[in-house]
């Protein structure tokens, strides 16, 4: 029972849909809809929904031992791709004429998956904390209390991780740390600091 509630919350979690949800929300706060529409379908067809094909595409060929790509070796390529999705992200939101804000955010997340990344030669920091913890610092100048819930969810996310021995207690603290420094710098670009 323990391991399906955990698996439940990781599935709800997973960095892919929070990403997603978080697209949606912020596009919708600070476009008209007609134009957060079309932003946010353009940068899931640019960046998400490939992402999820690769995923899809390499557990199937047995290159990743699930989608979540657990085995820290096996998370390279998938930091190539997301790296070069996020690249091409970033230049159709400058030529498009995007706020300045979603272009830092989007640069501020490649930060948060870069420094990751590094980590990974050593260790296999969450990205489900990492994700999580950046998104909750995104959220708090847009909607405080939607912010304040999924800081309540924060700690069952790392549970579920440890739970499903996807993760130790340090690479949970680890991926929590990454999304609280690049968290920290979206809130102060935002100028949510001053």
């Amino acid at each position: 029972m323990k391991q399906q509630v955990a698996l439940g919350i990781s599935r709800i979690a997973h960095p892919l849909i929070l990403v997603s949800l978080f697209i949606i929300y912020s596009t919708f706060s600070i476009q008209d809809a007609q134009k957060a529409i079309w932003t946010s379908v353009s940068v899931l067809g640019i960046a998400v929904i490939p992402l999820i094909g690769w995923n899809f595409w390499k557990t199937r060929r047995g290159s990743y031992s699930n989608f979540d790509v657990s085995v820290r070796e096996q998370r390279f390529s998938m930091f190539g791709i997301i790296f070069f999705l996020s690249f091409v992200l970033v230049g159709f939101l400058y030529f498009s004429g995007q706020p300045s804000i979603l272009i830092i955010g989007c640069l501020l997340l490649i930060e948060a998956l870069f420094l990751v990344f590094m980590l990974n030669f050593w260790i296999k920091a969450s990205l489900h904390m990492t994700v999580s913890t950046f998104i909750c610092c995104g959220l708090l100048p847009l909607n405080p209390i939607l912010a304040s819930v999924l800081c309540g969810i924060i700690p069952m996310i790392a549970w579920a991780r440890i739970t499903q021995k996807r993760h130790t207690w340090q690479e949970v603290l680890i991926g929590l740390t990454i999304g609280l420094v690049t968290g920290v710098q979206l809130l102060y670009w935002t100028g949510y600091l001053d």
